[in-house]
């Protein structure tokens, strides 16, 4: 690797440190109740207070952070770099829905193929990025903001009223996302199994010990299981983006929930424990 490609891939790899790891890491109720308490526009009007458990949570993890992606790879032989082909880019997601991006590709060797070509410098690009569907939930924040500002000349009860609405909403929307996370879970252990089974069934029939028309029916279970799977992902990733509509910073920044994320393993009990009606009725406003 040459050395200005091998500075710009060191320099990749601090932004990648600094936002966040790629390891997988779970997102509790209570740090994300913390969020919605603390920077959602509607609920900050009521100016609910954090429990400490929520406090320390956020304090000790961002969840969230623009995403850096880093693609990279090499060929070298007998001292002949054959090729090293780079591919980073950089997106921040914003509240009306339009994702920012910028990137910086760059190719060397001596067998670099045609299509990955790139000027000697390099190639840097910058642009913008709108999902298909992504209105229907961009429209939901834009809407929350606009209620925000309404909200600072309601009287304090309607505030309040307003913020527990807010919050049963995203403790919904968690739920949502946990239960789609377990789904796919779930599809992947019968994917899993399914594809064992037709391994089986196969080896059996190599053998004689089985006719060839129990592979058929092995192999529509696991076409039947890998539908399965991509149905529960969709669902799952509609669940993901419900919940980061409950999801800011400061200055109604809005946040993107990581994919490294996981919801809570033990949130049947801590629902009970964070959402008791004695308490909602004595917070302190």
């Amino acid at each position: 690797m040459k050395p200005k490609l091998f500075y710009i891939f060191l320099f990749i790899c601090s932004w990648m440190s600094l936002f966040g790891q790629n390891s997988p890491t779970e997102f509790t109720y209570n740090e994300f109740l913390g969020y919605v308490k603390k920077y959602h526009p509607l609920v900050k009007q009521a100016d609910l207070k954090l429990n400490e458990a929520q406090a320390n949570l956020m304090q000790a993890r961002g969840a969230f952070d623009p995403k850096i992606e880093v693609d990279f790879s090499e060929k070298q032989f007998k001292d002949s770099e054959y090729y090293s082909i780079l591919n980073s880019s950089f997106k921040i997601p914003t509240w009306y829905g339009i994702e920012l991006k910028a990137g910086f590709d760059n190719s060397e060797g001596i067998y670099v193929n045609p299509e990955n070509t790139l000027p000697n410098s390099g190639l840097t690009s910058f642009g913008i990025s709108v999902p298909v569907g992504q209105g229907l939930f961009i429209n939901q924040r834009m809407a929350d903001l606009r209620k925000a500002k309404i909200a600072r000349n309601l009287n304090v009860a309607e505030r309040n009223l307003q913020a527990v609405e807010v919050i049963y909403e995203a403790s919904v929307s968690y739920v949502n996302w946990k239960r789609s996370f377990d789904e796919v879970k779930l599809y992947e252990t019968y994917l899993e199994n399914a594809l064992i089974r037709y391994n089986g069934v196969s080896k059996l029939i190599e053998e004689g010990d089985k006719p060839a028309i129990d592979s058929v029916e092995a192999g529509i279970a696991v076409k039947t299981r890998k539908l399965n799977l991509e149905d529960a992902k969709l669902k799952l990733t509609k669940a993901k983006l419900e919940l980061s509509n409950y999801l800011w910073l400061e200055n109604n920044i809005p946040l993107e929930l990581n994919d490294n994320l996981y919801p809570e393993t033990t949130l049947s009990k801590t629902i009970k424990e964070v959402l008791q009606i004695n308490e909602l009725g004595t917070v302190d406003l």
